[in-house]
């Protein structure tokens, strides 16, 4: 029996794409968009969102409120690592 080998290419593509998906669902998920996360958003009262797939940031409002979520901060880490390391796994299998 011989050990999997772990792709390191595959496991940055899959990080990558987790990413990419967080800085997209950040622009779609505020009000003004991804300006709005960085607090140059020219819009008032909006509200900023951030996490895929699940949010754990979110301020501003017309009663401006800002909340953090520690705990889903790091359950978003923990999936995005799962879905580069499954990547990376599936990535070395099928090469040949």
């Amino acid at each position: 029996m011989t050990k999997q080998q772990f792709s390191l290419k595959g496991f940055l593509i899959g990080l990558s794409g987790f990413i990419l998906l967080n800085i997209l669902a950040s622009a779609l998920f505020s009000d003004c968009g991804l300006p709005a996360l960085f607090g140059l958003g020219g819009c008032a009262d909006a509200i900023s969102r951030a996490g895929f797939p699940f949010i754990f940031f979110e301020q501003g409002g017309f009663a401006y409120r800002s909340s953090f979520s520690f705990p889903i901060f790091i359950l978003d880490i923990f999936i995005g690592i799962g879905i580069a390391g499954m990547t990376g796994y599936y990535m070395s299998r099928n090469k040949k």
